[in-house]
């Protein structure tokens, strides 16, 4: 589909004008109107013909950068930028970054929402952009797929951040350690009694020492505290569909008490905020603004693990 000045794009932006861009640059740029928001907002989008792929996500975090999404009816990728602020994203390959650049790549890895029911693979690794300040966007494939396990993904995350990651062949899910058995203490020995006294005193001792010494976070928690940090970063920026990603991996870890308070209570959080957006929404008499309440919903719906959220009427 070709887009003209004029067209409402995504049910957003009304296209104003296209903005010269190099010939040789992949992108095309227009001029916009974000006719969504509180306030008529100009904003610049960068689109990149491409098919429309449910599998791909992307994850980064740089100024200016308002949103980014693929559009299924103009079968393209785009990038809403603040028009004040609007950079260049070029891509670049995972070879030609120096250690600093390497380091940025690898924490953005690092944070990928992946949940209990979605794999990656080592040999789909993410396609890297970088903007005008140096910083990152990765966009990357995940498959809905509980065939694999965590581990498996914490493997490939560690192929992806090596350079020479695109040769790499995936990974396996690694056996199970075989079961140890004792060997039997023989028939009518006479160090039966002193065995029996030193295992139990080991084993109080064992006790003790785990009673003074505070739990190691499970790599479980660990990457759900990531998720949930990740998406309360995302819903700060505006990055509504990055944000429900963390959250959806987040929602997806095993029920914890600890975790499950978590959840419960930013759900909470939003569920409160949604209402109060909605108050506005219904003062402010305007048809444009019904979607930011329903955000906030949706959030709190994730969180709490509900399929059916709020909507504000």
């Amino acid at each position: 589909m070709s887009l003209v000045a004029g067209d409402i794009f995504e049910g957003m932006y009304q296209l104003e004008e296209s903005v010269d861009m190099d010939d040789k640059w992949p992108i095309t740029r227009w001029r916009a109107d974000n006719i969504s928001a509180y306030r008529r907002a100009e904003v610049l989008i960068d689109i990149l013909s491409d098919k429309y792929d449910p599998q791909l996500h992307w994850c980064g975090n740089i100024e200016g950068l308002c949103k980014v999404g693929q559009s299924t009816v103009a079968n393209c990728r785009y990038f809403v930028w603040d028009l004040n602020r609007a950079q260049l994203l070029v891509p670049v390959e995972v070879t030609a970054l120096n250690a600093a650049e390497q380091h940025k790549y690898n924490e953005l890895i690092d944070v990928i929402p992946i949940a209990a029911h979605e794999n990656i693979k080592a040999s789909e690794p993410p396609e890297v952009w970088r903007a005008n300040s140096g910083e990152f966007l990765i966009m990357y494939r995940k498959h809905e797929d509980d065939s694999h396990s965590f581990q498996h993904n914490q493997q490939v995350r560690e192929l992806w951040k090596k350079r020479d990651s695109d040769s790499a062949e995936d990974v396996t899910d690694p056996l199970p350690e075989p079961a140890v058995t004792p060997p039997a203490n023989p028939a009518g020995s006479n160090g039966t009694p002193w065995l029996l006294l030193i295992i139990g005193l080991g084993i109080l001792s064992v006790i003790g020492l785990y009673q003074t010494i505070p739990p190691k976070p499970s790599a479980g928690f660990i990457s759900f505290q990531r998720s949930l940090e990740s998406g309360i970063a995302e819903e700060k920026k505006g990055a509504y569909e990055s944000a429900l990603e963390h959250f959806k991996a987040a929602a997806a870890a095993p029920q914890d008490i600890e975790m499950d308070a978590r959840l419960d209570s930013l759900a909470t959080l939003y569920r409160m905020r949604a209402r109060q957006e909605c108050a506005k929404f219904k003062d402010s008499g305007s048809a444009d603004l019904y979607f930011i309440p329903n955000q906030y919903f949706n959030y709190a719906a994730v969180l709490s693990r509900n399929p059916n959220p709020e909507i504000c009427q």
